[in-house]
């Protein structure tokens, strides 16, 4: 069990903090927020699926344009890459789940093909969870027997916690064309939508060459409203975002691997050493040799 934390957020709003490892994606929060607390958690988006249960208090969720007032017994299903954030006016006992869709299955495989990936390619965004609707009520119990799950950290907590997210999941998809898409909502929205199909893209072939029009085609949009969707959606353009996509990769290579800086660099996507050497100079302060010596300290 872990209680909210301070959020990691970059300049794109993508929060970096990692829920969870990479073996068990799977974190439980024990969400407590109020004015002498935390009055709220800024506007981020993660790969996770979030999921929250309000115990008491009142909880606001920002989604687009949309202010969503949670009341106490009320659930709210938040699909990956949505962006978000909360304000509390008041003192509130949210716990929180967040997984990562891979934890449901792998990906590629036949369970993943069929039940997860459909529902995150159908521009889903949200769906408020009340107990005065039957399946609604069973889900909101699910979450409810995860989160005891998560807190007693018993000796088959992984197991449980899978089965229980895996029970969960098939209720969402059983119902999803009840959850708000982002299609439907105003323009801010659909913005959205598209920056989420273009970061996608980004993050799926930052190892090559990209241009802008390969980025505005993945979102069937022009490169201006692809411009327009970063700058509104994460204050950035397409390639600045794609640079930081790169660098994040190429540090997390520098501290895990033995390739050289010149492998890195272009398995990365950068068109050369110098070029990269001189780039991750000027983000981080330091040439990629030396982040490598200090992350093996």
């Amino acid at each position: 069990m872990k209680a909210c934390e301070s959020a990691w957020i970059d300049e794109t709003l993508h929060e970096l903090t990692v829920h969870g490892s990479a073996q068990f994606p799977f974190q439980y929060y024990d969400s407590l927020y109020g004015q002498s607390i935390q009055p709220g958690f800024p506007w981020h988006w993660h790969r996770d699926v979030e999921i929250v249960y309000v115990i008491s208090g009142e909880a606001h969720c920002l989604i687009g344009g949309t202010r969503i007032v949670l009341k106490r017994s009320q659930g709210l299903f938040i699909q990956s890459g949505v962006l978000h954030g909360y304000e509390v006016p008041q003192n509130a006992e949210m716990p929180t789940l967040l997984f990562m869709p891979e934890f449901i299955a792998p990906e590629r495989g036949a369970l993943y093909t069929r039940y997860v990936e459909p529902m995150l390619k159908a521009n889903l965004s949200h769906l408020v969870l009340n107990e005065s609707v039957l399946w609604q009520a069973e889900a909101l119990s699910q979450v409810s027997r995860l989160c005891d799950i998560a807190r007693t950290d018993s000796p088959t907590m992984e197991l449980d916690a899978h089965a229980g997210v895996c029970a969960l999941w098939s209720l969402l998809y059983r119902h999803r064309d009840e959850i708000e898409t982002l299609d439907k909502a105003e323009s801010a929205t659909l913005a959205q939508a598209r920056l989420r199909k273009m970061i996608a893209y980004l993050e799926e072939h930052y190892g090559e060459h990209v241009r802008l029009t390969d980025v505005a085609r993945a979102a069937s949009v022009s490169v201006s409203e692809a411009l327009r969707c970063f700058r509104s959606g994460v204050q950035t353009t397409p390639i600045d975002y794609l640079n930081r996509y790169r660098l994040s990769s190429a540090c997390a290579r520098l501290a895990t691997t033995e390739q050289s800086v010149t492998e890195i660099a272009a398995e990365s996507g950068f068109t050369g050493a110098a070029y990269f050497d001189r780039i991750f100079h000027r983000q981080f302060g330091v040439s990629p040799t030396a982040y490598r010596k200090q992350s093996a300290r």
